[in-house]
């Protein structure tokens, strides 16, 4: 299994990246299932009705931190639409913990989005093969908890771990089941297992961050 970055697609709203996941699986349905990334959606400066245009039944929007800077409230309107549009996951950021993350989580359960901290979600194919999403809270603070994380999840599963920072030895036994892993920004020095899919879905900083999403798709290999 070998992850590749498709294309680059830029326009005057939304800087959105295309990406790549090359898996061995006979599942042609896995095709359909789309993930959008988002990060620091406290910081978006860029309306996201576009985004809808891009969702199809098999959306799943992960929300990479909201890392509120500026305003002093945080603010719910576009958590609310995309939480209308497809189902909406969140996992932390070290920036989160810094504010009044209560406030943060109320808000984020009250916009029927599921909040990944050490725990998981399992989902289905159209031809039935079964997928979880895996999420850490966040590895910065020490919050990250894999064993909690895996609780419930089968080997027999494509197993998918996201967080906002890359774990930093990720060698360790518990990884063995993990076959694909999305984060927002890696570690130095990180110790990679072999078999894992690594893809590091944002690396650039400033404004520019703020208006870019990514689009992350399957290709089935037979």
């Amino acid at each position: 299994m070998i992850a590749t970055i498709l294309m680059l697609y830029r326009n005057r709203q939304l800087e959105i990246i295309y990406k790549k996941i090359e898996i061995n699986e006979i599942d042609e349905s896995l095709k359909s299932i789309q993930f959008i990334w988002i990060p620091n959606i406290g910081d978006f400066q860029r309306k996201l009705s576009e985004i809808e245009t891009i969702c199809n039944h098999n959306t799943i929007i992960l929300l990479s931190g909201y890392s509120k800077k500026k305003s002093k409230k945080y603010n719910d309107e576009n958590i609310k639409f995309l939480s209308s549009i497809a189902p909406v996951y969140f996992i932390w950021s070290d920036i989160d913990y810094s504010g009044n993350y209560r406030d943060l989580n109320a808000l984020l359960l009250d916009c029927k989005v599921a909040i990944l901290e050490n725990s998981n979600a399992s989902f289905e194919t159209e031809n039935g093969t079964k997928f979880s999403i895996i999420g850490l809270d966040d590895i910065k603070t020490n919050r990250d908890n894999l064993n909690f994380a895996l609780d419930g999840c089968y080997d027999d599963h494509l197993n998918i771990l996201v967080s906002h920072s890359e774990v930093l030895d990720s060698k360790t036994k518990n990884f063995e089941s993990i076959q694909v892993y999305l984060f927002e920004s890696s570690q130095l020095n990180g110790n990679r297992n072999q078999k894992t899919i690594y893809l590091e879905l944002h690396n650039k900083i400033g404004i520019r961050k703020q208006n870019t999403v990514s689009i992350i798709n399957f290709e089935v290999l037979k």
